[in-house]
């Protein structure tokens, strides 16, 4: 039924304004805006919906996973554009000092968008 529908995703932030900023400056996303929502432009012709939700709650998993081909390197830079990585200390589910799970599958880590949702960025295999 929906084999030729192109889908897109959503979640919610808080606020549009620090989210837009976050999202085309801190990220460099393409942004536009609608009904004054954003909506996020993703390589390959991907679409995610974000919009403000008063009662927003951030979500527990990862909502945006960013592949690149070289982890450290990604990484460096986003720590220059003020991103701080989550450090993991479950069980089986533990990531290094610098942010980093190596527990099966690619490297990745995580972080959070101003209104707490997270992100991962991973390394491509």
């Amino acid at each position: 039924m929906f084999k030729e529908i192109k889908a897109f995703s959503g979640f919610s932030v808080d606020e549009i304004p620090l989210s837009r900023e976050f999202y085309s400056q801190t990220l460099g996303l393409k942004v536009s805006e609608t009904m004054g929502q954003i909506v996020l432009h993703l390589a390959g012709g991907g679409i995610v919906f974000v919009y403000a939700k008063p009662n927003h709650v951030p979500a527990t998993f990862t909502v945006l996973n960013f592949p690149v081909k070289n982890l450290e390197q990604a990484m460096i830079e986003l720590r220059k554009r003020g991103i701080q990585f989550i450090i993991y200390k479950e069980k089986d589910f533990e990531t290094d000092e610098f942010g980093v799970f190596h527990g099966g599958g690619p490297k990745i880590a995580w972080f959070k968008d101003p209104s707490g949702n997270i992100l991962s960025v991973l390394e491509e295999e």
